[in-house]
């Protein structure tokens, strides 16, 4: 690897985006998950109020099911924020991963360039050389 190389770093930074992303993924199915599992406990509360209103002896129970279901909404609504808190950071982190990759990236790029340029200066000073030799060659000087 050439002084001042940058691919190292940047296959670095590549595997922390990955590894970012996967963890992202996670969280974002997560979500998902408490989401359903939020949609579920409508459905069900849904449900035992029709039983309710239809069954007297239900009635006298549903009372305690709706302050379960309230505790267990709430519950599930503090772990989706906090769910929400990771993905959020997970995605700052990711966008700042992202905008050092790309540094990394454009300052590579400018290397590489400025490399190329060096090489083309060089064999273009060779080349020179070897058409200038060529050309003493072939007219020597005249002796007068």
């Amino acid at each position: 690897m050439a002084k001042g190389d940058l691919h190292a770093i940047i296959r670095l930074t590549k595997r922390e985006v990955d590894d970012l992303r996967r963890q992202l993924g996670e969280r974002l199915r997560e979500e998902q998950a408490l989401m359903d599992h939020d949609r579920a406990l409508d459905a069900a509360l849904a449900r035992e109020s029709r039983i309710a209103d239809a069954e007297p002896a239900a009635a006298v129970t549903f009372a305690n099911y709706l302050a379960v279901h309230r505790r267990r909404k709430q519950d599930l609504a503090e772990d989706l924020a906090a769910v929400r808190a990771r993905i959020e950071a997970l995605r700052d982190a990711l966008a700042e991963v992202f905008r050092r990759r790309k540094t990394y990236e454009l300052a590579q790029a400018a290397r590489d360039a400025q490399a190329a340029e060096a090489l083309a200066r060089k064999d273009q000073a060779v080349s020179d050389e070897v058409a200038l030799t060529m050309h003493r060659y072939q007219h020597p000087p005249e002796d007068g």
